[in-house]
């Protein structure tokens, strides 16, 4: 280790072991201050923890850290052979969720020979509904 390294280290050791108090401030106790104020009282902000529960959640984060990391490999992975298999010639690549329902048997009929679109094609065409009496 560096020495410069290790004297930050030290450094900070020795601060955190002697951390100044800190004081809860002000009337509703929602302003925090390193400076004595009136009505102000001491909180204490050590940690309550053993060495053994310190290095027991440091272990646990690790690993938990260490299965994120699978799990993101793992759906890289999964996102990959999904592009691959769902690709198109010339680079291109369309999700399977976006491609293009298959047409209907009513949209695939067409009026006066004209080729019908799909469904996600066509233009939306509001009517009027007609009136049945009116209709007769």
């Amino acid at each position: 280790m560096k020495p410069a390294a290790l004297f930050a280290l030290l450094v900070l050791a020795i601060g955190m072991a002697h951390a100044a108090p800190i004081y809860r401030c002000g009337p509703d106790g929602k302003t925090y201050s390193q400076l004595p104020c009136d009505g102000g009282s001491v909180v204490e902000a050590t940690d309550p923890r053993s060495a053994a529960q310190r290095a027991e959640a440091k272990r646990i984060a690790a690993a938990e850290r260490k299965a994120a990391a699978e799990q993101e490999h793992e759906r890289k992975a999964q996102e990959k052979a999904a592009a691959k298999s769902t690709a198109l010639p010339g680079n291109l690549s369309v999700p399977a969720a976006a491609s293009a329902p298959a047409p209907s048997a009513s949209a695939a009929r067409s009026k006066k020979g004209a080729k019908a679109k799909p469904a996600g094609e066509r233009d939306f065409i509001a009517t009027v509904p007609r009136d049945k009496a009116a209709g007769k």
